[in-house]
């Protein structure tokens, strides 16, 4: 169920209301990736609870990690030790883009292995920033014929005048391309254009004077491999391409590129200009008067093809600085806030009723309503107190809004599905939530631009789409870190109780340790159907009497199914309830160390729960304002001590759930 967010918030001397067009995203694309081909080849298989698909889980892992770090955006792994069961692997990014848009493009064709190649032990997949390949058969030992099993993309735009002469240019620019990366560069890669004084008329507009191309082999090839495996792609080109106004020839060793539009990010190492289109044979003439006319026609042809290159030269620079500041203009309106006014908002919500009110955030009461226009919406009421002024939710937009993930709500749309009703589902709706929040935090923690940790992750923070696909949303309290760090010590724990890591909410160890404590809770309270808080746990050496120390007691004695909620459809396969559960104390033990990533999280849910090591004894904190813990964090006195800057929590004065009794 898509639905729109608003947020309003008021002033001494004026009430504003901001529409946070939020809809949820229905596929994954945080950046412009496209997909550009993949291969499936349909040799052999593989089950989903085989030894091979956990090897590929944890290889395809480690490639997005090592590639996305390596200086060259690129790397080779094997995963397994029985040989038919080793995986195989490499991963190649593009050499004009970052270390995290890397690992996001390989994130994506990741998911798109494993939802269009299910199963096929040898797939390729091509995005145009990036390229994976894993297979049960050893490719790294020996390229051999580098450009075999390449793959063809066209443009749909046409030349429709001298279709051979464009062509030759395009190979023309990609020959000089090719020198230039083998010998050249250590990333084996390089990107120019090459321009046309007198064009080429298209379907798409009147003429094309200037072709952008981008070649490429992977690092670990010597300069002469590069040459050749691009050479035989280059070869090909007038065969598969005269005609097309641009296309891709992709491989695993090697590709190239040619556009009529800019399609890269890195400054052109080769600036070709074409010679211009030899003319018409002219009439014979005397010795002395084609000598005179010749010099002449050459000195015009000379000046005018200089004034033409220089006319094309500004041309081109202000094209694409206009081109830059509308996109910086529309990522800036992606952001951005329309006015609405509080009339229309009172009356899609019957004027912020009581019975439409869905839940407490953080900084204020969320209701459903419904637009004139038949929007379902969602409007979040500031609370005056709140703290959060017009700084803090822009600031809250625009990091939203630069998050593109199946699994996190969108700006533009939440679900009024959440709460308790998830508690409610069928096991393998249950499962697909586990999942796909899995996968979500993983995008925050690893994948995404920025590293986020959540810091508020909860069942009622989980919103369910009309596919029970689970977005992750309230980023109102979410950090951000830049580069490579993840961890810091903060002064302000904001959050929910019974959600908070101990290392967190006592000292403000803040880490994406604290996520992940946190998903772990949410896991229990799946399979368990309760709430970890509800007061009717019976704990053998906890007082709290919390949801953790149910599930442990329960697991010390070799039963943990018993936490199992028994209104769950009884063909719940054990064995996934059983990991799950093993999953969730592995992710709530006390000492942050000891918890998995969600990378770890992810390789766990495709694996074998006999695989997974031993849980020690959660952290049971602050189910009731008071921790209880065998591990000393130095704490004294009564709920809300101040510990080192870091206050804790005796009540949930920053995010308030409401459940609705079942």
């Amino acid at each position: 169920m898509a639905a729109v967010t608003v947020t309003s918030t008021r002033a001494s001397t004026l009430s504003v209301c901001y529409l946070l067009l939020m809809t949820l995203f229905s596929g994954r694309g945080g950046h412009a990736f496209s997909l550009m081909n993949f291969l499936c080849n349909n040799g052999s298989s593989y089950g989903m609870n085989t030894t091979y698909h956990t090897n590929v889980v944890t290889l395809l892992a480690s490639l997005s990690a090592n590639a996305s770090r390596s200086a060259v955006g690129f790397a080779t792994a094997t995963v397994g030790s029985a040989p038919d069961q080793q995986a195989y692997g490499l991963a190649l990014c593009r050499g004009d883009i970052n270390g995290s848009s890397c690992a996001s493009c390989l994130a994506q064709a990741r998911d798109v292995a494993f939802g269009n190649c299910t199963g096929v032990r040898d797939t390729s997949i091509f995005y145009d920033r990036c390229l994976l390949r894993y297979s049960d058969k050893d490719f790294l030992a020996d390229p051999g014929d580098a450009a075999a099993s390449v793959q063809f993309g066209r443009n749909n735009v046409n030349v429709t005048v001298d279709p051979g002469r464009f062509v030759a240019l395009a190979a023309d620019l990609v020959g000089a391309l090719t020198g230039w990366a083998a010998q050249n560069s250590t990333k084996r890669f390089a990107a120019g254009v090459v321009t046309s004084g007198e064009g080429f008329p298209t379907t798409m507009s009147d003429l094309v004077r200037t072709i952008y191309g981008l070649v490429q082999c992977t690092p670990n090839l010597a300069p002469p491999s590069c040459q050749a495996c691009l050479d035989q792609l280059r070869d090909d080109m007038p065969t598969e391409f005269t005609g097309t106004a641009g296309g891709q020839v992709n491989g695993v060793w090697c590709n190239l590129r040619f556009e009529i539009f800019r399609f890269y990010d890195s400054s052109p190492v080769v600036n070709l200009a074409a010679p211009l289109a030899p003319p018409p044979a002219p009439a014979e003439q005397s010795r002395s008067g084609t000598r005179g006319s010749g010099n002449a026609a050459t000195v015009i042809a000379i000046v005018l093809g200089v004034l033409l290159a220089i006319l094309v030269s500004v041309f081109i620079i202000c094209f694409w600085r206009t081109a830059q500041s509308k996109q910086y203009a529309e990522e800036d309106g992606d952001a951005g806030s329309l006015l609405f006014d509080l009339t229309t908002l009172r009356r899609a919500t019957s004027n912020f009723a009581e019975e439409n009110k869905l839940g407490h955030g953080g900084f204020g009461a969320v209701y459903k309503g419904l637009l004139p226009d038949g929007r379902q919406i969602a409007v979040k009421k500031l609370d005056k107190a709140s703290g959060q002024g017009i700084k803090e939710l822009r600031n809250e937009l625009l990091l939203v809004a630069k998050l593109r993930h199946n699994n996190l709500a969108k700006l533009l749309g939440v679900c009024l599905k959440g709460e308790e009703k998830l508690l409610l589902l069928d096991w393998d709706t249950r499962y697909r939530i586990i999942y796909g929040t899995a996968r979500g935090l993983l995008y925050l923690h690893e994948d995404s631009q920025i590293k986020i940790i959540h810091r508020d992750l909860k069942a009622s923070n989980v919103l369910l789409d009309a596919d029970m696909t689970p977005k992750i949303s309230d980023f109102g309290l979410a950090r951000l870190f830049s580069g490579d760090k993840t961890t810091t010590i903060t002064s302000q724990v904001v959050g929910t109780l019974g959600y908070m890591a101990p290392e967190y909410a006592v000292l403000g160890h803040l880490s994406v340790k604290l996520d992940v404590y946190s998903f772990g809770v949410l896991v229990l309270e799946i399979v368990a159907g309760r709430r970890n808080t509800d007061a009717c746990f019976e704990s053998a050496d906890d007082e709290s009497g919390t949801l953790l120390s149910y599930a442990w007691d329960l697991w010390s004695k070799g039963t943990p199914l018993e936490s199992m909620d028994p209104s769950m459809d009884c063909q719940a396969p054990e064995s996934e309830v059983l990991k799950c559960i093993h999953l969730g104390l592995l992710c709530v033990q006390e000492n942050p160390a000891d918890r998995p990533t969600m990378l770890d999280v992810l390789v766990m849910l495709h694996g074998h729960a006999s695989s997974f090591p031993a849980p020690s004894k959660p952290a049971f904190a602050f189910a009731y304002g008071v921790l209880s813990s065998s591990r000393s964090y130095g704490v004294s006195g009564g709920p809300g001590t101040q510990l080192g800057g870091a206050a804790v929590p005796s009540v949930n004065g920053m995010s308030e759930s409401e459940f609705q009794p079942r």
